[in-house]
């Protein structure tokens, strides 16, 4: 019975988080994103020392990644990555500009996938993470119920950075938790950068 009411639990934050960021105009979200890209932006140390950084984007209620911070990201030097699914799993795929990329079957951007560009697991240094809600207490996250994100962040060769990217609208004080929900490190919104 714990377990259904979990799952309930799940459902019903999802709903109204989707229900809530849906009520948002696009121009809103627009400009949130690009504040969410100067937060990431201005971290300090974050961006000094190069390495491998995972993005995501291209759905409409979720931090847009590729327009405001792809470009600026590589420019710092940075080589960066998307993730492809290839169900059940994601696989992640060195992309140097929004022409490396494609509308995926959940609508999300994908890389285009070149053999030669796939990049190992453990060559992540930082992990840019979507979801629907973070937990505000400890980095929880609620992704949107595929377990793409959870299988990938439990693989043992997975040693990056995670950073939860979100509109402050996501962040809840907790949010429900089985065994196999991954946390975040940090997380950053437009307003402001909180570290667990």
């Amino acid at each position: 019975m714990e377990e259904d009411t979990l799952l309930w639990t799940k459902f019903a934050l999802r709903r109204s988080i989707r229900e809530r960021l849906k009520a948002v105009s696009g121009s809103q979200l627009q400009e949130w994103s690009a504040d969410v890209a100067s937060c990431l932006q201005k971290k300090e140390g974050l961006w000094q020392a190069p390495g491998t950084v995972a993005l995501f984007g291209g759905l409409r209620d979720e931090p847009d990644l590729i327009s405001y911070f792809l470009p600026w990201v590589r420019r710092q030097g940075w080589r960066t990555v998307l993730f492809g699914i290839r169900a059940p799993d994601l696989l992640p795929y060195e992309v140097t500009c929004s022409a490396d990329l494609e509308r995926g079957a959940l609508g999300a951007w994908e890389p285009v996938r070149r053999p030669q560009h796939e990049v190992a697991a453990g060559e992540l240094s930082l992990i840019l993470t979507p979801g629907l809600a973070f937990s505000e207490a400890d980095g929880t996250r609620l992704g949107r119920g595929g377990g793409y994100y959870d299988r990938f962040l439990a693989n043992p060769a997975v040693k990056a950075r995670r950073i939860g990217v979100a509109f402050e609208m996501q962040v809840a004080p907790t949010v429900p938790c089985e065994p196999h929900d991954s946390r975040v490190h940090e997380l950053v919104t437009e307003k402001m950068w909180r570290v667990f």
